[in-house]
């Protein structure tokens, strides 16, 4: 079954029961930075998530299906930042922090007086997290940039489709996604710096651009090139013929009977061995190992039509059975339907901030020992305004209202 619901193990903890936890300041918007605060969060960090009091909130708000989940273990303050008084109270919470994220231009921050080097003056145990269209040097880094900008400038896109056609949209906000993992390996790793036996005792900027997880994640593509001069194109769903030596073959996508779709990826002769085994019209002798694995349409032009002929079910028994590495190729119903996916439980179910159970997806990576959790999904506007001002930060429930009616929060 899908993973249940969250039991009381898992409600929301209380504001003095955060020794041990890291503290975390989010005041970014959208996805890169905030999904950096996110994944701090479902592993137990205190995540204090700033917003517009103007109503609106972050811009996910917008959009109610991407806010349980990007808003998940995160208590939501409205405070309008550019204001004085607004500004003197995120000093306050800058001091209660380990962590900051923020998400904003180059500069941006600064005209509020809430950069790096002047915060790090304040609290100079503080992790400052950068996360930008370009990053925060160079010469385009006061340019805007969102997650197509990020896969395009990163290659991604280029790479993405066929040849003979133009570059396809990734289908998911992979830019956006990895700039805020990232973002949240290096938020660790300067907490662990400043924190371990005979750490610096002092904060650190992380910063980076959209595009940059993603040269990050290229492969060999740089080395190739300087090695051999080839820049690597779309292959569509079908590697093309003249992919340069030592490269394995790549993923292909056939269609079965039954119309689903069904990946197999054979890599090692002892595997080509098997599936010459399975498929006998590849078992001929001007079909060796080597000739398979360097001329993958050859092996295509005998796999495709076998695979056509036969349904789904029935070819995952066979390659599951031969043990070549196979998968069918997944939607989202597929998904949380795969007993797989249920026996791990990567997908649970949750009460929205309005009461209806969703389902969405659980923490990644899995601490065996001590796992994260979603202990609620993503709140109302607001909703935790009380706890911080007054139960963290002590204001008195006047002080709360005469700066609701200034519209500070």
């Amino acid at each position: 079954m899908i993973g249940e619901k969250p039991g009381p193990d898992r409600v929301r903890p209380d504001l003095a029961d955060g020794a041990g936890r890291l503290k975390v300041l989010d005041i970014g918007m959208m996805i890169a930075g905030p999904f950096c605060s996110t994944l701090l969060g479902d592993f137990g960090a205190d995540v204090i998530k700033i917003e517009r009091p103007d109503g609106q909130g972050d811009r996910m708000r917008q959009q109610d299906i991407y806010w349980p989940v990007e808003g998940r273990n995160k208590r939501s303050v409205t405070l309008d930042m550019r204001k004085p008084e607004g500004r003197e109270l995120l000093l306050r919470l800058v001091d209660w922090a380990d962590v900051l994220v923020e998400n904003f231009k180059p500069g941006t921050v600064a005209k509020w007086g809430l950069d790096y080097a002047t915060l790090s003056q304040r609290n100079p145990r503080l992790v400052y997290v950068s996360v930008s269209g370009f990053g925060q040097t160079g010469p385009n880094s006061d340019r805007p940039g969102y997650d197509h900008v990020g896969a395009a400038f990163g290659g991604l896109w280029y790479q993405t489709g066929f040849p003979d056609r133009p570059p396809v949209l990734p289908g998911l906000p992979v830019a956006d996604y990895l700039a805020g993992t990232f973002a949240a390996v290096g938020a660790l790793e300067a907490v662990r710096r400043r924190d371990a036996p005979g750490g610096t005792g002092k904060g650190e900027w992380v910063e980076l651009g959209l595009y940059e997880p993603l040269i990050r994640i290229s492969g060999s593509n740089f080395v190739r090139y300087s090695q051999t001069g080839h820049v690597n194109e779309r292959v569509g769903s079908m590697p093309v013929d003249d992919r340069p030596p030592k490269g394995l073959p790549q993923g292909v996508c056939y269609e079965t009977r039954d119309g689903r779709q069904i990946n197999v990826f054979p890599v090692q002769p002892a595997q080509w061995d098997r599936m010459k085994q399975i498929i006998p019209a590849m078992n001929l002798p001007e079909y060796s190992n080597d000739v398979l694995q360097r001329n993958m349409r050859a092996a295509d032009h005998i796999i495709r039509p076998w695979i056509a002929e036969r349904d789904f079910a029935d070819l995952m028994d066979v390659f599951v059975k031969a043990d070549l590495p196979c998968s069918p190729v997944n939607n989202t119903v597929d998904i949380i339907n795969d007993p797989h996916v249920q026996a791990r439980e990567n997908v649970i179910r949750i009460e929205d901030q309005y009461g209806h159970e969703v389902l969405m997806q659980n923490v990644v990576p899995r601490l065996v020992n001590e796992p994260g959790s979603v202990r609620w999904a993503g709140e109302k506007l607001g909703a935790s305004n009380h706890d911080v001002y007054c139960g963290l930060l002590g204001l008195t429930e006047r002080d709360l209202a005469e700066l609701d009616a200034r519209g500070v929060i």
